[in-house]
């Protein structure tokens, strides 16, 4: 029998594997980075990694909506909470 867990899980494993290559990415441009060149291939890689950082944070971003979703399908949370990633300023913090 199909649960709604069980797509979640599915759905939540996929942006795991995401998350998995966006690191490998980034790791291999931190290695083209260390033997760069050139200014040309030192930021072809830095790119890379920045475009591979957004998509692990879009990833986390949708795996934490679907445990979210997840947790109150089982009674978790209450239906009316949702869970996201926020973005925090330190320098706020301080003043």
């Amino acid at each position: 029998m199909k649960t709604t867990n069980n797509v979640y899980i599915k759905e939540i494993k996929e942006q795991i594997k995401v998350i998995n290559e966006a690191l490998k990415k980034i790791q291999e441009a931190e290695k083209v980075q260390d033997s760069a060149v050139n200014n040309r291939e030192y930021n072809k890689a830095k790119d890379e990694a920045i475009d591979a950082s957004s998509d692990v944070m879009i990833a986390l971003e949708e795996t934490v909506r679907l445990a979210s979703a997840m947790g109150c399908e089982t009674g978790l949370y209450e239906v009316y909470k949702y869970h996201k990633i926020v973005e925090l300023d330190l320098r706020e913090s301080h003043k």
